[in-house]
């Protein structure tokens, strides 16, 4: 039964891959840097002299009906060139994340090879070792960016899955993003059940306000939104992370507390706790396991850092 299914499996990807090869064709992987004029594509792109190829190489990957310059992913790709301190690409696969979307996730992986085979290519030419290389993603993003990591062998460093895309996947979705997709993989959950899933996928599952909508301050802007906003939190929470890499610390609470939402899944950080507390997002440590909760503000700055406390979200 399990051959079969992996037969078909691979027919329907043979199948979607070859419906749509112009699309695909034009999927494209970008470098952005504060010395450069505007994005390279890096297929033709000879970094310059000025550009250290030594930094950690992020890879941004956005979600679907969006593309490279989406305020969905605008905020982290501001924060990192803001800070300066890694290189930087972004993925543009408008031409499928446009389609529909059941189109668009059955193109997972085929744009997932796409996006891995111009990534390979690139590091082998100018020389990136794949032990810089951490790849970030948004909502179907996400699922493609463990794709990505696959497609590595699963020996990346690390890969992000930000708020992944819930609709059309199951919990056993041989393409959805799983802790086979790199060394380490921890995933941030803010639309679980709705836009996004709650599905524990990583090393490390953070469920800042239990990873459900509404995330404090987007109760009436999802109803104009369809539940965007709750699903954005995740790349907001992000970013905001990459300058202050300890506003947002997480603590852990086992998957049925968290899904109960008990209040004791965050206990007091100015008393003795005998939970570990994390710092999620950027400044996340790879030897993290477990699932987190944290609590947020309703407005940015969002994290509320070492003072979060049990009883309080602003």
């Amino acid at each position: 039964m399990g051959a079969l299914v992996g037969n078909v499996f691979v027919l329907l990807f043979a199948l979607a891959r070859a419906n749509y090869d112009k699309e695909l064709s034009e999927v494209k992987l970008y470098f952005f840097a504060p010395s450069l004029n505007q994005e390279q594509d890096v297929e033709s792109f000879e970094p310059p002299p000025e550009i250290d190829l030594r930094r950690q190489l992020k890879v941004l990957i956005h979600g679907w009906n969006a593309e490279r310059n989406h305020f969905s992913i605008l905020p982290i790709r501001t924060a990192y060139l803001v800070q300066d301190a890694h290189n930087l690409l972004v993925a543009d696969w408008a031409p499928v994340a446009n389609l529909l979307y059941p189109t668009a996730r059955d193109l997972v992986l085929p744009v997932s090879e796409r996006i891995g085979s111009i990534l390979r290519n690139f590091i082998e030419r100018v020389g990136i070792d794949q032990s810089q290389v951490h790849i970030i993603g948004h909502s179907l993003g996400a699922h493609i960016a463990g794709n990505v990591g696959r497609s590595f062998g699963g020996k990346l460093p690390r890969v992000t899955a930000l708020d992944p895309a819930g609709p059309l996947f199951e919990p056993d979705s041989p393409d959805a993003v799983g802790p086979d997709a790199a060394q380490f993989v921890d995933v941030i959950h803010t639309d679980g059940q709705t836009l996004g899933e709650d599905n524990v996928r990583g090393h490390a599952d953070f469920y800042p306000n239990y990873g459900l909508s509404s995330q404090p301050g987007c109760e009436t802007l999802d109803i104009v939104t369809l539940h965007g906003c709750s699903h954005l939190r995740a790349t907001g929470f992000y970013a905001e992370s990459i300058p202050l890499p300890n506003n947002f610390i997480a603590c852990a609470c086992s998957w049925e507390e968290i899904s109960r939402m008990e209040d004791i899944c965050l206990p007091d950080l100015r008393e003795t706790s005998s939970r570990e507390c994390v710092p999620m997002g950027e400044g996340l440590d790879p030897s993290a396991r477990g699932t987190f909760y944290t609590r947020t503000s309703r407005v940015p700055p969002f994290g509320l850092g070492y003072y979060t406390m049990s009883g309080v979200s602003i």
